[in-house]
C-alpha cells in the first residue's frame, strides 16, 4: 500500500511578520493621527485666540468711531459712560455670527470702574468709558504748586487727595517732576537718587508712565496699584487676603486699585463748540468781526456790552440811577443804545467769561469825547446766569488754545479728589460744597439731567459758589474731558480664549488717536461671560 507523501510543516514566521507590520502601521497611524489632531487643536486655539485679539482691537476702533460723533448724535446713541446697548456683547462679524454656534460667536465688551453716586467711591464695574479728567493729572500739578510757592499747594493737594500719601512722599513726587535739583522740605532730589545702589537720575520733567513713580522714594507697588492684581476693578477672594497696607484705611475700598485709580498723565479737553467748531475768541483784536460773531449767538445787548467791556473794562462805581448826576456827569445807557466805535482797540482782555458778570463798563461812543457808563448786561443772579452762561461756555472762550489740559471733572471725580481740592482751595470749595456736588451732580450731563451740568459753571448757576469763588475754581475744574480709558475684552460666548486690552484714546484733537494699549490677557480672564454679556435669545 502506497503511503501518502509527507506534508511539510508550514512555518508561522510570515504570519508573525505580517502581524508585526500591521501593528507597526497601526501604531504609526495612531501616532500620526494624534500628532495631526494636536496640530489641529493647536491651530484651532491659535486661530480662536487671534479672533479674540481682532475682536478686542475692533472694539478699540469702534470707540474711536464713537468719539468722532458730535454731542447731539452721541447723546442719541446713549453716551459714553454707561451704555450697555452699544458697548456690551457687541458682535464683530455681521455675516455669520448670529447663526453660528455659541463656541464660534465672538464679541467685545467695554468695561470701566463704576462710581457709587451716593458716596463718591469706586465700586464694581460698568459698561462704558472712563474719563481721564475724573483723575488728578500729575503732569499739570506743578502749575497748581507754582500759583503760590509759599503755600505748598501741590503737597496739600496730593496729601489730601490720595489715601496713604504722606508729606515726604508728596514732596518727593514733586521734586521728581520739577526741573531743579533743590529738594523741598520733605523731598528728595539728585543727591539722594545718585547715592542709591545702583544710582539713577530723577525725571525732572513730565512723566511718561505712572510706572515711573515706582522710582520715587518710598513709593511702593502696593500704594501705586493696590491689590487688584488682575485689574478687574474689584478685589477677588484671594486678593482680599493679601491686603495689608499699613496706616491706610481701606474700609471703603478706596485703595483697592491704589493711587492708579486717582492719577493720570493724559487728561485734556478740546476747546470747541458742541458742533466741533472753533469757539469765538472774546479777546480777538478785530472788534467789529467779534461783534458780528457774538450777534449770532447773543442778543444785541450782550453782544455790544462785550465790545464795550473790551474797550473800557469793568467800571467799579455803583450806579443806582440812570441820570447823569449820579455818575458825576456821565450818561448811563444800555449797551444796545450806545454807538460803538470800532476804531478803538480792545485794550482790556478778558481772563474769563465770568469777568462779564454783574459789572458795568465805560466807553467813549463813536463821535463823542465824554465817556458813557454802560449798564450791566450779564446780571449776577442764578436765574439770569442759568440762561446765558451755557451759551457763553459753549460758544465763547478767552483761551485761544485748541486743547485745555489737566482740569478735574467734578461730575465724575471720586470723593477723595474733590476733598483734596477742598483742602487746596478751602475758601472757594469748602466741605459743604463738596457734599452738595456729590448730592446734585449728574454723572454724564445731557443723557438724563434736569438741569444743565455740561459746564463747571453749574456750581454758580445752582448758587453753590459765588462769582469770585468760581473764578478761583475754573482754572482747575471742568465738567468735560476728551481723553478716555477702558478695558476692551474680546471673547467667545462659550468657553474659549479671550483677549483683554486696556486702551487710552485721546479725542481732544481733530481725530481720536490711541495713546496706548496695554495687553492685560496674561493677568487672567478677570470677568465672567455673564459679566461681559451675551445674546440670550441667540444662545437659546
Amino acid at each position: 500500500m502506497l503511503s501518502s507523501p509527507a506534508i511539510p510543516k508550514r512555518s508561522g514566521s510570515i504570519l508573525i511578520t505580517v502581524l508585526v507590520v500591521v501593528l507597526m502601521m497601526t501604531i504609526t497611524c495612531a501616532a500620526f493621527y494624534d500628532w495631526s489632531f494636536s496640530q489641529y487643536k493647536s491651530s484651532d486655539v491659535g486661530q480662536r485666540q487671534l479672533q479674540t485679539n481682532m475682536a478686542a482691537e475692533s472694539g478699540i476702533e469702534y470707540l474711536r468711531y464713537l468719539l468722532v460723533l458730535d454731542e447731539a448724535t452721541l447723546t442719541q446713541y446713549g453716551g459714553l459712560t454707561n451704555n450697555p446697548a452699544v458697548m456690551q456683547s457687541t458682535f464683530t462679524d455681521s455675516q455669520g455670527s448670529l447663526a453660528a454656534q455659541a463656541a464660534l460667536r465672538y464679541r467685545f465688551t467695554v468695561l470701566s470702574p463704576a462710581l457709587d453716586q451716593s458716596y463718591g467711591e469706586y465700586s464694581g464695574i460698568r459698561i462704558g468709558l472712563e474719563n481721564e479728567s475724573s483723575k488728578l493729572n500729575l503732569n499739570t500739578i506743578l502749575v497748581v504748586d507754582a500759583s503760590d510757592p509759599t503755600a505748598s499747594l501741590g503737597r496739600t493737594l496730593l496729601v489730601n487727595s490720595l489715601p496713604g500719601m504722606t508729606e515726604s512722599m508728596a514732596d518727593a513726587i514733586l521734586d521728581w517732576l520739577d526741573e531743579d535739583d533743590d529738594p523741598r522740605d520733605f523731598g528728595a532730589e539728585r543727591d539722594y537718587y545718585s547715592g542709591l545702589s545702583p544710582g539713577y537720575e530723577p525725571q525732572n520733567g513730565p512723566l511718561e508712565s505712572l510706572d515711573q513713580l515706582l522710582l520715587v522714594r518710598d513709593v511702593t507697588p502696593e500704594l501705586l496699584y493696590g491689590y487688584d492684581r488682575n485689574r478687574n476693578f474689584t478685589l477677588d477672594a484671594a486678593e482680599q487676603q493679601m491686603f495689608a497696607l499699613e496706616q491706610v484705611d481701606n474700609s471703603t475700598g478706596s485703595m483697592n486699585r491704589g493711587w492708579s485709580a486717582y492719577l493720570t498723565l493724559s487728561s485734556a479737553e478740546k476747546n470747541l463748540t458742541p458742533e466741533g467748531e472753533a469757539k469765538i475768541d472774546l479777546n480777538s483784536d478785530d472788534l467789529e468781526t467779534l461783534h458780528e460773531q457774538l450777534s449770532e449767538i447773543l442778543d444785541e445787548e450782550m453782544a455790544s456790552f462785550i465790545i464795550a467791556y473790551r474797550q473800557g473794562g469793568a467800571y467799579e462805581e455803583d450806579s443806582e440811577s440812570s441820570n447823569a448826576a449820579a455818575t458825576g456827569g456821565e450818561e448811563v445807557k444800555l449797551a444796545s443804545e450806545i454807538e460803538l466805535d470800532y476804531e478803538q482797540g480792545g485794550s482790556v482782555p478778558l481772563e474769563s467769561v465770568l469777568d462779564l458778570i454783574g459789572v458795568q463798563t465805560r466807553v467813549v461812543e463813536s463821535g463823542q469825547t465824554q465817556r458813557t457808563v454802560v449798564e450791566a448786561a450779564f446780571l449776577d443772579d442764578t436765574g439770569s446766569m442759568a440762561a446765558y452762561l451755557p451759551i457763553l461756555m459753549d460758544y465763547c472762550t478767552t483761551n485761544g488754545d485748541a486743547v485745555i489740559p489737566g482740569r478735574l471733572n467734578i461730575n465724575q471725580a471720586p470723593r477723595t479728589l474733590l476733598e483734596g481740592m477742598s483742602y487746596t482751595l478751602p475758601t472757594a470749595l469748602p466741605p459743604d460744597v463738596v457734599e452738595a456736588i456729590i448730592s446734585n451732580r449728574v454723572f454724564e450731563p445731557g443723557i438724563n439731567d434736569q438741569i444743565d451740568q455740561s459746564h463747571e459753571t453749574w456750581l454758580l448757576t445752582m448758587g453753590l459758589v459765588t462769582v469770585e469763588e468760581m473764578k478761583q475754581l475754573i482754572p482747575m475744574i471742568t465738567a468735560g474731558g476728551d481723553v478716555h480709558r477702558a478695558q476692551v475684552v474680546g471673547y467667545y460666548e462659550a468657553e474659549g480664549p479671550y483677549t483683554r486690552l486696556e486702551a487710552i484714546i485721546d479725542a481732544s484733537g481733530t481725530t481720536p488717536k490711541v495713546l496706548s494699549i496695554r495687553d492685560l490677557t496674561p493677568l487672567g480672564a478677570g470677568f465672567t461671560v455673564e459679566q461681559l454679556g451675551y445674546n440670550e435669545q441667540v444662545a437659546e
